[in-house]
């Protein structure tokens, strides 16, 4: 009985030990503040290892401490580590709720608006004096190494989560790797989008830009653009539909002769415009076949082109009804035809128009 009695005692005892040391314990483990305050100063004095041990557990899963440092670490560029070293905060306030805590830090940092401005005032005045880029880091990094770098400051808010060892910073590295995967997304679409735009593939730069919109509704380049490339496409749609009205006839192909040449591979042909609208620009495509009637190369050709550029006679529209021919013992050349190219074996077609305005 009296044995019985002793061991309720002795675990009741141990019982009293362990939850004295579990407060012990808590009350040992720095505050949010302190923990902040001691991952800015080693993140700012690149301590990087340090201050990777005071990120959250849910932020060390997105980013391993190689990545972490590799972003972090100071290089041997000058004018980043007078960047790095001008840096500074100051924790205003910090309220615990719970399991998470809210700080107020006001950070003061160099003012790169400024800099910019001297970075680009240095590299002009560089390219007279013949400094590289490092000559001109340098130059700009022993400016500010005296400590009269122009700064700015701003206010930030910063979360702290409590885990089992005590209060983590929490960056959020899941939301900001999102965002600039998306980023990076959104700018490979638009890139897709512009180059297939460029070799007229309208329809699948269209899709691309929707793509785009799924991503981020607001992007107002992407809703411009598909409006664009959807004119684009009406107006491809309305030129090809005008070509059967541009009637091209009359056409030759043969060598001639010409003062400083006796055989010169050339061509001539008409072109009437039987629809309704005037011509800015008509382009011409000529295919040259051998004997057996295979197109061994091709010419293109603009009789109408009107430019501002152009001090011809030709530049003129072709109005409706207007036909459009070269003049008396006139031909267009065909210098880079081959030899096999079979004398008269030639076939033509207007490849594109533009409208007058």
């Amino acid at each position: 009985m009296i044995k019985r009695i002793l061991n309720i005692m002795l675990s009741f005892v141990l019982a009293l030990s362990v939850t004295g040391c579990d407060e012990i314990s808590e009350l040992q483990q720095p505050s949010a503040k302190e923990v902040l305050s001691t991952y800015l100063d080693a993140s700012l004095k690149s301590r990087s290892e340090e201050a990777y041990g005071y990120v959250s557990t849910e932020d060390k899963a997105v980013k391993s401490l190689s990545e972490y440092k590799s972003e972090t670490d100071k290089t041997d560029n000058p004018f980043a580590a007078v960047i790095v070293s001008s840096v500074s905060y100051k924790v205003l306030k910090v309220t615990e709720s719970g399991s998470t805590a809210k700080a107020n830090v006001e950070i003061t940092l160099p003012d790169m608006s400024v800099m910019f401005k001297d970075l680009m005032g240095a590299a002009f005045s560089s390219a007279f004096g013949g400094k590289d880029k490092a000559e001109i880091e340098k130059s700009i990094a022993k400016k500010y190494e005296t400590g009269d770098v122009p700064t700015t400051t701003k206010n930030e808010e910063i979360y702290l989560l409590k885990e089992k060892d005590g209060w983590k910073v929490f960056l959020d590295w899941k939301t900001k790797k999102a965002a600039k995967e998306k980023e990076e997304k959104i700018s490979s679409l638009l890139s897709d989008a512009k180059q297939l735009r460029e070799s007229k593939k309208l329809s699948g730069a269209i899709q691309k830009y929707e793509e785009v919109l799924a991503l981020n509704g607001e992007m107002v380049e992407a809703k411009e653009a598909i409006k664009e490339t959807k004119q684009e496409i009406h107006d491809v749609k309305e030129k090809q539909e005008y070509l059967s009205k541009v009637n091209l006839y009359d056409l030759k192909a043969k060598y001639y002769e010409t003062y400083l040449e006796k055989k010169v591979p050339g061509v001539e042909f008409k072109i009437k415009n039987k629809g309704n609208r005037t011509l800015k620009e008509v382009q011409i495509t000529v295919y040259f076949k051998d004997a057996k009637g295979t197109i061994i190369a091709e010419m293109q050709y603009h009789p109408v082109l009107v430019t501002k550029y152009s001090f011809s006679g030709d530049n003129k529209p072709l109005k409706p009804n207007y036909i459009w021919q070269q003049e008396r013992g006139k031909f267009y050349k065909a210098d880079s035809v081959p030899t096999e190219w079979k004398e008269g074996a030639v076939s033509a077609n207007v490849t594109n128009i533009e409208f007058a305005e």
